[in-house]
């Protein structure tokens, strides 16, 4: 019913019965199942049963996953040619690899369709409505247009209605609008737009007071509240840099790995080999080339990191969110519930003339007039207007007994919408007063005189410019500005408070101004400063009053003190602009949005993101929700926010405070740099295991390498190490750096060259020596060819894969850092690290003189002095690289 929408709030509570075909009395049984059959549902749809399993087979599809699938087959079609190989163990290996990064990925992707289903708990489950002139309770699914809702305090609204009868009636629109202040309802019409409009209860808010009654015009998908649903489920989330990193390093090994086996295993084919012995080279070359614990190290690792980020009250739900975190260009930062408190407080209480503070008692005198033109209930527990509660508050705060206060106040008259105004009548000190409380505007036509310290003065144009200035002045700081205005009532006026309060309202005295603020949280200025030290940028985009968000963003720091309009943008100044546009000021330098719609905000992400900026978004409503999901990372107030802005969300803040988003970019920044490390580390081993597939099939020389023990190298003893790396504590300096560009990869030629051309061959020289010096050593000849079960190969075959394994060591060590040695940095910190090394060392020995692992690897032992030189290998790659750090120009770009 959108074209209702449009115009609903624009007709007159008999008009709109007439509208929506309904009456006073509700609707009857028949028109009810009537509508559901042509309206549908009131609730939001469902995903396809078939979507999950839709989204686990997805996983198999990515080119890591499919290349290891059809290796395994290929181990067991070379396993059926030749079962003497034992290829059938190296396939189950390679096939449950497969099956174990799919099953990581999917759980992730898992957890993000969660969204929905808060969605859905977000609204009541029952609700009263009349029908045919009866008060029932009904299910919300089977609220229809047309009916009859009775709305009443601590009621969650279930359907977007048109108000026909009010009482008081206040509402929280915040999950909606994320706007601080309450809105009141009346049943009257309203020129304004249909979001704007004060006539109209939205689904998903709450009444905060009083009661009424409102017509149903919009349900399930149809409603503000389900178009942020429908709008949050259609949005598919951008891939984070770090999935679009590794995607790009898979693609680019897998085509290596493919080529390369299918290159040689046709020139095996044309120069006579058996079919059975051309697939197993085949199959040396693709695992030599891919590095099949990269994937799960990447998973291990980022999950380290989101542990780590946990206990800086940084919840992580999408492990590629803790690296997308690091990469972030710009915050995009909700105010209310993110930058500030989400609390209404007093923090100014001025003379009219002058902006003067008023003393205690004063200010004692001042907030217990305020209180009789306040409707709070309770004692322990306030409740009532937000206004009202922060006066309640305030005053206890001071001194002041609550309980005789109350007792002091005679009548109340409630919250007028169209005068902006409550009033009240009190006796202090055995005098009465009529108190007005409500907007200047709305006080000051009533005005006679204004109180300065224990004078008053008459009021004239000069007096009223005084206390506009003072006024002025509190709303450039972002203050929400009260006035309070009384008179001593005579004797005469005893009558019927109820019937007399437009009689009353004449011949008042302003006595003070109020002033409240949602008031910035402590940490966030300090947190926005590291940000930019940092070379993020931070937007703060909100639903509020300009001067509000202003004001806000200068505290925060996110505005120079100057006043500078360029930097500030409204909802309706952006609603006209154009992708372009709105890039083009954003370069200008705006940085801030007010009265933004869900829609716009949005709007903001997709320019950023066109701009190639890597964007966060933070936000704890329901219209916050799409634009959480769109960005590259989504962070919700764990606390304060709606389950479905933390549903929608990648990250949660669980004590919803700004500059814990930093400590997470920190961590975001180290984990990214250890992956860097750990991915060059992997790699460097890729070099020794292809060279000798390369030798075997171009020269008449045994094969230094089987299959078995390329695995036991990546998917054994690399495992920890890379672990370490991916532990190693943050660098001081990693947050006086920008953040990294688009072009500054995962993989990259530089990284690509120093693993594989530069340290990868040095393993590969090293270890091919001592591999041809053993067998020399024990009369081969060059050409001829040697039995898989000769002890001479085995000891041959085991001096190899032992080298590289205490090669790893050196190049280990030297990752740890861009520039320095790797000895400097606290190594016996990082225990992980030195677990690794005593795995690599003891494996190294194992794979020479333990029986039970020879066997399993076909390798066998050589004399001591041997296993020494392999040893220097350490010495060899480490010292290698320290001096490649300290003369050569040659950098990784990640350094």
């Amino acid at each position: 019913m959108s074209s209702q929408g449009k115009q609903i709030q624009n007709l007159t509570p008999d008009r709109v019965y007439t509208f929506l075909e309904t009456n006073p009395e509700g609707l009857h049984g028949e028109e009810v199942e009537e509508r559901l059959l042509n309206v549908g549902r009131n609730s939001f749809d469902i995903p396809d049963r078939w979507k999950m399993l839709r989204n686990f087979g997805k996983q198999f599809t990515n080119f890591f996953t499919i290349l290891l699938i059809v290796s395994a087959i290929i181990c067991f079609f070379a396993h059926g040619l030749n079962p003497g190989e034992s290829m059938n163990f190296l396939g189950w290996a390679l096939f449950v690899v497969a099956l174990l990064n799919a099953f990581f990925s999917f759980i992730q992707e898992y957890r993000a369709e969660r969204a929905m289903e808060a969605l859905k708990k977000f609204l009541p489950q029952m609700v009263e409505v009349q029908r045919q002139g009866q008060v029932i309770k009904v299910s919300a699914e089977e609220i229809v247009p047309g009916d009859l809702l009775i709305l009443a305090e601590g009621d969650k609204i279930t359907a977007d209605a048109r108000v026909v009868e009010a009482e008081g009636l206040l509402v929280d629109n915040a999950p909606l609008t994320g706007e601080a202040n309450p809105c009141v309802l009346v049943h009257g019409a309203s020129s304004s737009r249909l979001v704007e409009s004060n006539n109209i209860a939205f689904a998903g808010c709450t009444v905060i007071r009083g009661s009424g009654k409102a017509v149903v015009f919009a349900t399930g998908l149809r409603t503000e509240f389900g178009k942020l649903a429908h709008l949050s489920q259609e949005i598919k989330r951008a891939s984070s840099p770090l999935e679009q990193e590794t995607a790009h390093m898979v693609r680019v090994l897998t085509v290596i790995a493919v080529s390369m086996g299918f290159a040689f295993f046709m020139y095996g084919m044309v120069t006579g080999r058996p079919l059975w012995v051309n697939l197993v080279f085949m199959m040396g070359i693709i695992v030599a080339n891919v590095p099949e614990g990269l994937l799960p190290t990447f998973t291990l690792s980022l999950a380290m990191g989101s542990l780590r980020m946990a206990k800086k009250n940084v919840l992580v739900k999408s492990l590629n969110a803790v690296e997308a975190l690091g990469a972030v260009h710009v915050i995009c930062s909700d105010k209310t519930g993110t930058l500030t408190e989400n609390r209404l407080t007093i923090t100014e209480l001025l003379s009219p003339l002058h902006g003067r503070s008023l003393a205690e008692q004063e200010q004692l005198d001042l907030l217990a007039l305020a209180l009789a033109a306040s409707d709070v209930r309770g004692t322990d527990h306030l409740s009532g207007d937000p206004l009202d509660v922060a006066v309640a508050e305030r005053l206890t705060i001071l001194g002041a007994d609550l309980e005789a206060l109350r007792e002091q106040i005679e009548h109340y008259f409630t919250f007028d919408v169209e005068k902006r105004r409550s009033a009240g009548i009190m006796t202090v000190a055995g005098k009465r007063f009529f108190v007005v409380k409500g907007a200047f505007e709305a006080v000051s036509p009533m005005l006679v005189s204004v109180r300065s310290a224990k004078d008053s003065k008459v009021v004239d144009t000069e007096v009223l410019g005084q206390a506009e200035d003072v006024l002025r002045g509190m709303a450039a700081q972002g203050l929400r500005v009260i006035a309070l205005a009384c008179r001593e009532l005579d004797h005469g006026e005893e009558e019927d408070f109820a019937s007399l309060q437009d009689a009353l309202e004449k011949e008042l005295v302003l006595v003070g101004f109020i002033g409240i603020e949602d008031p910035l949280r402590k940490e966030v200025p300090a947190a926005v400063t590291k940000c930019h030290t940092a070379g993020i940028e931070v937007l703060l985009i909100t639903g509020d009053h300009p001067d509000t968000a202003q004001a806000i963003a200068r505290k925060a720091g996110i505005l120079p003190r100057e006043n500078d309009p360029a930097l500030l943008m409204t909802g309706a100044d952006l609603e006209h602009l154009t992708e372009a546009g709105l890039i083009e000021r954003l370069d200008q330098g705006t940085r801030v949005f007010a009265r933004t719609t869900p829609e716009q905000k949005m709007k903001i992400v997709t320019a950023l993101k066109a701009m190639e900026k890597v964007v966060a978004m933070t936000g704890d409503g329901v219209n916050d929700a799409p634009a959480l999901k769109a960005a590259d990372v989504g962070i919700a107030m764990g606390s304060q926010g709606t389950d479905v802005a933390r549903e929608s969300a990648q990250i949660i803040l669980l004590d919803d405070n700004f500059a814990s988003i930093v400590a997470g970019i920190e961590e975001g920044r180290t984990v990214f740099g250890n992956i860097k490390k750990f991915t060059n580390y992997v790699l460097v081993s890729n070099g020794p295991e292809i060279l000798p597939y390369l030798l075997y099939i171009l020269l008449p020389v045994p094969l230094a390498l089987n299959v078995i023990q390329i695995l036991s190298i990546d998917l054994g003893t690399d495992i920890i190490p890379s672990m370490a790396l991916g532990q190693e504590p943050p660098d001081p300096e990693t947050m006086n750096q920008p953040p990294r560009l688009r072009e500054q990869g995962l993989l990259t030629l530089p990284l690509i060259m120093h693993s594989y051309l530069f340290l990868g061959l040095l393993e590969g020289i090293w270890s091919l020596g001592l591999f041809f010096y053993v067998l020399t050593s024990g009369g081969w000849r060059f050409g001829e060819a040697l039995a898989t079960t000769d002890p001479l190969y085995q000891s041959a075959m085991g001096i190899a894969l032992s080298t590289i394994l205490l090669m790893q060591i050196g190049n280990l060590l030297g990752r740890r850092f861009a520039r320095r040695s790797g000895l400097d940095g606290g190594i016996f910190k990082n225990r992980l690290m030195l677990l690794g090394i005593v795995i690599q060392v003891v494996f190294s020995w194992a794979t020479l003189y333990f029986p039970p692992l020879q066997k399993i690897l076909n390798t066998g032992p050589v004399p001591l002095t041997i296993y020494f030189l392999a040893w220097f290998g350490i010495i060899l790659i480490f010292g290698s690289d320290y001096l490649r750090k300290r003369y050569c120009k040659f950098r990784l770009i990640a350094d």
